[in-house]
């Protein structure tokens, strides 16, 4: 506990620290490793220490020797292929000029490093090279046997020292198999932990984008009425009393409605997880288009209605897509044009589609410049109706008005009643005068 907390302090990073703990226990094997191979190799492979009349500066010095080279595979987890020639040339003066140790097991455990962390390629050449080290075994092995027992000798030699070290590459290849295999999937479940942030840092993006058209919508259509009907307000505050104070209760009603709506779009962000029915519920749509026309009421621009066709059920997000296609058209019909504009609403209902459209005729006489708008509304007008499949057209009108319009795909469902009055102007809710 006290090295994981020095590390994190000192790293900054728990994702370092883990790191460093693996590579750790990944070396803590030659703790058990080396100290068994020393053993073995002192007291198995070394016949110094168990004759008779063998000095104890020989028994220091071999002791010394199988230490050294003990050392030497400490580095064998940076410089595998190194460490082995470097075992393989540290064997040969015992093997050439010392009968009593027989240095075997320290070139085995490099070779075996070299399988493991190297190509299968480097650790052939490595295991071929390993004729060296053999034939002089055997040859030693043939010179302490007698007369009669050498060939024997050899053969049993050549087979338990070959075995030996194949056994010691094949122990190496199948432990770097294992590791990479673990490798692999450590890195793969990386990539799919990264992918799935990325898809969750791309659903907040678009939720972020969905609110701020919301956002839009709301504030903006809200705004341009207020702003229009204040400066109409200020106009006549001398001369009409009453229809000022006609334009101050439009601008109430229009703040009124603006809170409602950002109340139902923070509710609607609170409450999501209440199910499809809940959020559908609180989702505005062509049923709720009197609602916009009303806003504009005593503002001075005409506007009629015109639903034709049966009408049938859309899915939630094509109903609010319509809806704000209305919105945002009458916005920026109050917004450019202001009083005297005419505007006309139309709502075709097809088989597979309807078709809902805004236009102007380019008349009229601004009581207010203009916020301007950089033309993110257009902009994200045609990405709301793209999500929701259909088809987005704005642009000028040979009468030199505008007209922004769009085909939105109708819901399988049966078809519902049309309301009453439905093919009726408009008007007169909005106290325009014919």
């Amino acid at each position: 506990m006290h090295y994981l907390l020095v590390a994190v302090l000192t790293t900054g990073s728990t994702e370092a620290v883990a790191d460093r703990l693996r590579r750790l226990r990944f070396h803590r094997v030659d703790l058990i490793i080396l100290p068994v191979v020393f053993l073995a190799d002192v007291l198995v492979f070394s016949r110094m220490l168990r004759i008779e009349g063998a000095t104890a500066a020989e028994r220091v010095a071999i002791v010394i020797y199988s230490g050294a080279g003990i050392g030497l595979l400490l580095l064998r987890w940076r410089a595998p292929v190194a460490v082995y020639i470097a075992a393989v040339v540290l064997a040969l003066p015992p093997l050439l000029i010392s009968d009593y140790y027989i240095p075997f097991l320290i070139p085995l455990v490099a070779l075996a490093a070299v399988a493991q962390l190297r190509p299968p390629r480097v650790s052939l050449w490595c295991l071929a090279a390993s004729v060296l080290p053999i034939a002089l075994l055997v040859g030693k092995a043939v010179l302490q046997a007698s007369p009669s027992g050498r060939l024997p000798s050899a053969a049993g030699s050549a087979v338990f020292y070959s075995a030996g070290f194949v056994l010691a590459w094949g122990l190496g290849q199948w432990i770097g198999r294992n590791q990479r295999r673990l490798e692999q999937i450590r890195v793969q479940h990386e990539l799919e932990v990264r992918e799935q942030q990325k898809l969750a840092e791309n659903a907040v993006s678009v939720e972020r984008l969905r609110i701020a058209r919301e956002l839009h919508d709301i504030v903006a259509h809200s705004v341009t009425i207020m702003v229009l009907h204040a400066a109409g307000a200020r106009r006549v505050v001398r001369t009409d009393p009453d229809r000022a104070a006609e334009s101050l209760t439009t601008i109430e009603e229009s703040g009124q409605q603006a809170m409602t709506e950002l109340r139902r779009l923070l509710a609607l962000l609170r409450e999501s997880d209440d199910g499809p029915d809940r959020v559908d519920a609180m989702v505005p749509g062509l049923a709720h288009v009197d609602q916009i026309l009303a806003q504009v009421r005593n503002s001075g621009v005409r506007v009629t209605l015109e639903i034709s066709g049966q009408p049938a059920r859309l899915d939630a997000s094509v109903d609010l897509a319509a809806y704000r296609l209305i919105q945002e058209g009458i916005t920026n019909v109050t917004k450019h044009c202001g009083t005297g504009a005419q505007v006309a609403v139309t709502v075709e209902w097809g088989a597979e589609k309807v078709t809902v459209a805004v236009e102007d005729d380019g008349l009229g006489v601004r009581s207010a410049a203009p916020a301007g708008g950089g033309g993110h509304g257009l902009a994200g007008l045609r990405e709301r109706i793209a999500i929701a499949a259909g088809e987005f057209s704005a642009g000028p009108t040979e009468s030199g008005g505008f007209r922004v319009a769009a085909r939105l795909p109708v819901s399988t469902g049966s078809p519902i009643p049309p309301p009453a009055k439905a093919s009726r102007p408009v008007e007169e809710h909005l106290g325009v005068d014919r």
